[in-house]
């Protein structure tokens, strides 16, 4: 009984540990039993195993802030990210594709490891894919089973089971050659072949344009070679169809073909297999096939190693024959053999011509892919020197695209807009001020006015005119509707809103009050005491974070005490910040420094002022000498632990949770929710409301009776703004000011 008793016990361990991910690193918790954790930064999947520092939670306060935080107040957090979306080494697929056009004329150069014109170079007008003609992707195997990364979720495990299968049985029933996921937007065939050379889908812009070069340059040779499968007349359409910005007429499907991709098996210098289920390769249909680069001199398929290039492998996802994948090898396991029964028939050239451009082994299987993949450092530091590239041709990074798209196109309904179109809404949306990202889940929302508002009848518009009278452009209508600021535009009799002066008050998604402007390269414009992306190891408040301070960042919040000046017959109060548990100690609080800039501050240019520099020294460090060393008493800041102020609870969540053991415990809502500085502020809101509802009642009263003394002939009130507009407007100067 006392096994059974230990072993439930152990079951209820709440643990933490990081996402292995280097680039990610997110700290997470979650009950010992759990086999997986999907980490709510990056969206991988992790196994507990693979989790790094894990470690049990003893604190319940830790514990309960960070897993039952959100079942007592029934908030939803930023939405789960889409396979598109998840990042993997900090890169999701979004994110590679937005950069694709870059790499397209871009390179990087060895010596700066900064990106340079392939021009510049003398490289070129664009990147040679040929280049990649000997590399192969192989994934790790603790990415096997991340979502949007590793294998295929689109049910091609299901349709290509038996061609696996006979994989698998060819290489000593180990499964070393599996299907991995591109995204289904129309470049699917490009995306595939990208990611079976390099893991990512990078090149996919490259690989169209280099076709559509291949295409022209060679076009007599390729007429002659497929003059009796394909009229003249579709040359045209077959080269337009590559162009990376091609558009298909309206009904015709969009996407690449099979004669596309024995152009691509040219442009790489190297064959491609493309398979498909057992019952479509044992078909008379040319579902299956191996393309080889039959317009590629032999000499040119080769790697410096002398041996020809080896082919990589794409399938067919389902029955529907529509979405290409990549069928990819496994790191650290054996190289993948296809078997001679499912080597496909050579397309469009002889069949003799697979001997001379595939090293095929005796018994007449071929190695895929090949072992030369491309260095995961490597290929961050390429993505970096591209990022550096795309923020100066589009002033905003890529990285926040990706978030643009996920949490305002996505969220919206919206799908099918193209990359570029994502580009300048979100770069539009920064230079306006309208994007914010969460401090407390790291969702990204945007203040948004619908322009109908603005109108002549819109709700806002009415909302002023009905509160002011007559609307002046020397004035700024401030409106509590997340802080809306508008001036107005008599020329155009319009509201115009100043999203500069404007400002979100809660989060779209968590409704956490934490929310920050950002500028284009994904910064956020912290305040005081916010609490960080960096992590801490040394800090004394134990979120596990740096806090922002006077653009600086620290382990810890600022002690602060007040402290008097008096000089010349003049008494200034100010307060004083003081840091002095800091890791790096350059960043603790020097006396002289912080008492010369406050006299400095206070009195400028006074004679003998360094008497008074002498007395604040004195005074401060009468504040910060402590009989315990171990004494620290931060300054309260409103949000600086992801605190959440939550609205009213519809749904009536449970107000406690009581913990029953050894040391039985009651924890309140309050106690998970709110600081002091929280409960207070909520303390005020309350107090105030009855005063708020009293002088509205009164201004109500009041107008109802303007209304009665100015009413038509007839006797008829005048009409009231409408009852759904947002709460009444308070009239400000041009000049910036909060809404009252």
């Amino acid at each position: 009984m006392s096994l059974l008793q230990s072993n439930k016990k152990k079951d209820r361990r709440i643990l933490s540990g990081s996402c292995p991910d280097p680039r990610c690193g997110a700290r997470l918790f979650f009950p010992s039993g759990s086999a997986s954790i999907e980490c709510t930064e990056c969206g991988q999947r992790h196994e507990q195993k693979h989790l790094l520092r894990v470690e049990e939670v003893t604190d319940p306060d830790l514990v309960l802030h960070n897993l039952l935080r959100n079942a007592l107040l029934g908030v939803t957090g930023a939405p789960k990210k889409g396979s598109e979306l998840v990042k993997v080494m900090g890169l999701s697929n979004y994110h590679c594709k937005l950069l694709s056009p870059v790499l397209t004329r871009y390179g990087m150069d060895k010596q700066t490891g900064r990106a340079k014109l392939l021009q510049e170079m003398n490289q070129g007008e664009m990147f040679d894919c040929s280049l990649l003609g000997d590399r192969a992707f192989l994934i790790e195997p603790e990415h096997v089973s991340t979502m949007g990364y590793g294998k295929d979720r689109s049910g091609s495990l299901v349709y290509l089971h038996d061609t696996l299968e006979e994989v698998k049985k060819a290489n000593g029933s180990m499964e070393c050659l599996i299907p991995v996921h591109v995204d289904g937007d129309g470049h699917c065939l490009v995306h595939a072949v990208s990611r079976a050379l390099v893991g990512r889908e990078l090149f996919w812009h490259a690989l169209r344009e280099n076709l559509k070069q291949n295409f022209k340059q060679n076009l007599d040779r390729y007429k002659a070679l497929f003059q009796d499968f394909i009229d003249a007349a579709e040359w045209e359409d077959i080269i337009n169809e590559c162009d990376p910005m091609f558009i298909p007429p309206e009904g015709v499907p969009l996407g690449l073909r099979n004669i596309h991709i024995f152009g691509l098996a040219n442009v790489l210098h190297r064959p491609i297999i493309l398979l498909d289920s057992l019952s479509g390769m044992r078909s008379s249909g040319d579902y299956s096939a191996t393309f080889l680069p039959g317009l590629m001199a032999e000499e040119k398929c080769r790697g410096k190693d002398e041996k020809l290039n080896k082919p990589i492998c794409i399938a067919w996802s389902s029955s529907g024959r529509n979405h290409y994948i990549p069928l990819v090898g496994i790191k650290n396991t054996v190289l993948p053999r296809l078997p001679a029964r499912l080597l496909p028939k050579a397309w469009g050239v002889p069949q003799d011509l697979i001997r001379k451009y595939i090293e095929l082994e005796p018994d007449g299987s071929c190695v895929i892919g090949g072992d030369r993949s491309l260095q995961d450092k490597y290929l961050m530091r390429l993505v970096n020197a591209m990022e550096e590239v795309f923020m100066e041709k589009h002033s905003i990074h890529p990285s926040l695209v990706a978030d643009v798209h996920q949490y305002v196109y996505r969220r919206t309904g919206v799908i099918g807009i193209q990359p570029e179109e994502v580009t300048e809404a979100a770069k539009r949306s920064v230079m306006e001020n309208r994007l914010h990202r969460c401090l407390i889940c790291g969702a990204l929302s945007e203040l948004h006015v619908p322009p109908e508002w603005l109108l002549p009848g819109g709700k806002l518009y009415n909302l002023a005119k009905s509160t002011h009278g007559q609307l002046r452009p020397d004035k700024n209508y401030s409106f509590p509707l997340n802080n809306v600021v508008c001036s107005y535009d008599p020329q155009k009799d319009v509201l115009i809103p100043d999203y500069k002066m404007s400002s979100l008050n809660t989060c779209n998604w968590c409704h956490g009050t934490s929310v920050r402007h950002i500028h284009g390269d994904g910064a956020v414009v912290y305040l005081d005491g916010d609490r960080t992306n960096t992590r801490s190891d040394g800090g004394k408040c134990g979120c596990g974070f740096k806090h922002f301070w006077e653009s600086k960042e620290y382990d810890n919040l600022p002690e602060a005490f007040p402290i008097t000046l008096e000089w010349g017959g003049r008494v200034v109060r100010e307060t004083v910040y003081w840091f002095q548990y800091e890791v790096e100690a350059t960043l603790n609080s020097n006396v002289y420094d912080v008492a010369m800039k406050l006299v400095t501050k206070h009195f400028p240019g006074e004679f003998g002022s360094e008497t008074l520099v002498q007395k604040v020294v004195n005074t401060i460090l009468h504040h910060t000498a402590k009989k315990n060393p171990d004494e620290y008493n931060p300054v309260s800041i409103d949000g600086a632990h992801d605190q959440r102020l939550t609205d009213a609870m519809d749904q009536q969540p449970p107000t406690k949770i009581i913990l029953t053991g050894q040391k039985s415990k009651t924890l309140h809502k309050e106690e998970l929710t709110m600081s002091r500085a929280e409960r207070s502020l909520q303390q005020s809101i309350s107090d105030q409301a009855f005063v708020t509802q009293r002088r509205r009642t009164d201004k109500l009263k009041q107008e109802q009776k303007g209304n009665r003394r100015s009413s038509s002939p007839t006797g008829s009130p005048e009409t009231s703004s409408s009852s759904s507009a947002p709460a009444t407007p308070t009239k400000t100067s041009s000049s910036p000011s909060s809404n009252v």
